[in-house]
């Protein structure tokens, strides 16, 4: 008997049974009957120490059995079956948080699970983590089958995730899914159930002083701001750009028809911009906005405001 690692091709476990005879017709053997069957173990796919100890890291294995015949002191093998085996740790990885059915309130929130145990059948152990978007109707397995990942991470060595202020941030009022998959170095090993949650829609309307610049940010501000008169924000030109673009959108819970948009000359470091929203028409009062900044980076600054004309 030979066990191979399919994913690299190593033999990692020999076994050699003792002699037997048996008759013309079916035959059952059982152990006893093979005995005794002295092993060998090779490459570095076997843990031993003190917690788990002779087992099998996880991973796909092919497991084949040759018969050998030694008539005329010849050994000549006549029958050889293999059968795939795939070895999962004993216990999977489980999600801790966001909680399945959950609502959370960042737009950047973070992910924390707890690893595969025993520890020993993953020595190498990396993490994959799957976000996407759900749709109507959908279920988060389905979502993560079916549906392009909003995020995706390989090759994490920690059992958690801060969501990067790099990425997409996630948009109030929307379902997500998501799902981990624990890998030993390039191999698979076992996941998480898939687990869903909903990001709260906005909640607070701050009102500022006329004066006032709110700050443009990254993502969805869980704050509205009140504007009364022309919409006034500041913004940090950490790229330098000469000309930026910026729109302004219909908010109702996520972004909808675009209101206008306008280039507007930047100078490097903070700028303090002022935009006509009353004389123009385009604005209704009690509705909120969304205005929203794309540096030559292709990041994106957004602030959200609820327009109120003054009579």
């Amino acid at each position: 008997m030979t066990m191979t690692d399919m994913h690299s091709g190593q033999k990692v476990l020999t076994g050699i049974s003792g002699p037997f005879t048996f008759a013309k017709g079916a035959k059952q053997l059982k152990e006893a009957d093979l005995e005794p069957i002295q092993y060998s173990y090779s490459g570095l796919n076997i843990s031993l120490n003190n917690n788990a100890t002779g087992l099998l890291t996880a991973g796909k294995y092919m497991v084949c059995y040759t018969l050998i015949t030694n008539d005329n002191k010849t050994e000549l093998p006549v029958l050889e079956a293999c059968v795939p085996v795939e070895i999962e740790p004993l216990a999977p990885p489980q999600l801790i948080t966001p909680a399945d059915t959950s609502w959370v309130e960042s737009h950047y929130p973070n992910f924390a699970w707890l690893p595969p145990l025993p520890a020993a059948m993953v020595p190498q152990l990396r993490y994959e983590i799957l976000l996407v978007e759900m749709k109507k109707g959908q279920n988060a397995y389905d979502a993560i089958q079916k549906n392009t990942p909003v995020y995706m991470q390989s090759y994490l060595s920690t059992a958690f995730l801060l969501y990067p202020s790099s990425a997409q941030s996630l948009e109030p009022g929307k379902h997500y899914a998501w799902q981990v998959i624990a890998r030993n170095g390039e191999a698979y090993a076992q996941k998480t159930e898939a687990w869903s949650f909903k990001v709260k829609t906005d909640s607070t309307t701050i009102a500022i002083d006329a004066n006032a610049y709110p700050k443009l940010r990254r993502g969805y501000d869980a704050h509205s701001y009140t504007c009364t008169g022309n919409m006034k924000f500041e913004y940090n030109n950490e790229t330098g750009d000469s000309l930026v673009n910026v729109a302004i959108y219909e908010w109702h819970g996520e972004r909808q028809r675009e209101v206008e948009s306008r280039m507007i000359r930047m100078k490097p470091g903070q700028n303090f911009i002022e935009m006509e929203t009353g004389g123009n028409g385009k604005y209704k009062s009690g509705h909120q906005y969304l205005i929203e900044l794309i540096n030559d980076r292709k990041e994106t600054w957004n602030l959200k405001f609820k327009y109120v004309r003054e009579d």
